[in-house]
């Protein structure tokens, strides 16, 4: 799993960039940044994943790159899921008077 950006509601604008793997798939492997207004404008997020590296930007700025090494699972095809995810370990608690949240995307672009 890729999180490419990834927020938690008790810190909404810190961003999230994670790998996640056999051997890290609860902590995973990673960076964090932080936005001013992540939610009043578009941002970039672009992923950037080669043979040999995997980098992940926010706003064209690198936050996080690793090598791609052989024994990692991401030298095959992956699919794009796009959610609101909410609650769990990660998400912690929601508070009761939440109703509701949106996710608001312009493009997915694909580059091989």
């Amino acid at each position: 799993e890729i999180d490419i950006a990834e927020q938690r509601a008790s810190e909404l604008n810190k961003i999230y960039a994670t790998l996640h793997y056999p051997g890290l798939s609860s902590s995973g492997l990673g960076a964090t940044t932080t936005l001013s207004e992540p939610s009043s404008g578009f941002h970039k997020y672009p992923l950037e994943w080669t043979a040999a590296t995997i980098t992940i930007s926010v706003d064209d700025r690198p936050i996080f790159t690793t090598d791609n090494k052989a024994d990692l699972p991401f030298h095959h095809d992956f699919f794009f899921i796009l959610n609101v995810a909410m609650g769990g370990g990660f998400g912690g608690n929601i508070a009761p008077s939440f109703n509701s949240d949106s996710m608001v995307l312009d493009y997915i672009r694909v580059y091989q």
